[in-house]
């Protein structure tokens, strides 16, 4: 068997869209000891777009998009839609003998409403933040039943942190799986992406986001949501933040919950 066959990702990343997934892949991309699979966007989406042929089209699909690895010892894929999905730890686990799960999440009101700026900005959202919020799960996937997984009006239910980090810790344990707030790799980059860096198993070193210019991740175009909108939607995620609290161990405080 030749070595590309024999590669596999040794670390995923996901996370809710908007949360910066995109930043940190071209962050991780400055070690000379990991490689990531590219494009960063479109994603990859290995678990996420459907086969016929269950765990051999999985293992195909890394084996081409890690054929350009060289002798890197942290190989690893972005989609942020893993976070999220519910048929994807076990597709992962019955397909990968041992990966370490790397999730970035963001206040879900505010990735709520960056995602929404998104949406509007790409022409797929016409409607105002109010009534798209009002209209969600009631409206129709605007890009087809091939992307139903990307679903762009679905604003507040991919908040629900504490019902997806619960799928991946009964799948997977505490130990393989990591979460690191978006606001935390803003903020305190340095002792985040060291600690990001020891997890996917690589020597750290200090990574500069500067140097990298613009990058298209969690940032926003638009006028800012105001306070009062916010505080509402707050009260709606309460529940499911305080659970993804309990599951992971995370102070929620400095989200406002």
């Amino acid at each position: 068997m030749n070595q590309a066959v024999r590669r596999r990702p040794t670390f995923i990343i996901g996370g809710a869209p908007r949360s910066g997934t995109t930043l940190l892949c071209h962050l991780l991309d400055q070690h000379p000891d990991v490689f990531i699979m590219k494009p960063f966007i479109p994603e990859p989406k290995v678990f996420v777009t459907p086969t016929s042929d269950g765990t051999r089209e999985y293992l195909r699909r890394y084996e081409e998009g890690l054929a350009a690895a060289g002798g890197e010892r942290a190989l690893g894929e972005k989609t942020s839609y893993y976070f999220e999905h519910a048929l994807v730890p076990d597709r992962i686990a019955s397909t990968l003998d041992s990966v370490r799960l790397l999730f970035i999440v963001r206040e879900p009101v505010q990735r709520a409403y960056s995602n929404y700026l998104w949406s509007r900005r790409n022409g797929i959202e016409t409607l105002s933040f109010e009534e798209a919020i009002r209209l969600e799960g009631t409206r129709p996937n605007p890009l087809g039943a091939e992307r139903e997984y990307a679903r762009p009006f679905d604003y507040l239910s991919r908040g629900r942190y504490g019902t997806f980090a619960e799928r991946y810790y009964r799948r997977f344990g505490q130990d393989m799986v990591k979460f690191v707030r978006y606001e935390d790799l803003e903020r305190q980059p340095t002792e985040i992406m060291r600690a990001i860096q020891d997890f996917i198993g690589v020597v750290p070193m200090d990574m500069h986001a500067q140097a990298l210019g613009r990058i298209n991740g969690a940032r926003d175009t638009g006028d800012p949501l105001d306070e009062h909108s916010a505080s509402v939607l707050r009260k709606r995620l309460v529940d499911e933040v305080h659970r993804f609290s309990a599951v992971t161990g995370f102070d929620v405080s400095p989200w406002g919950y």
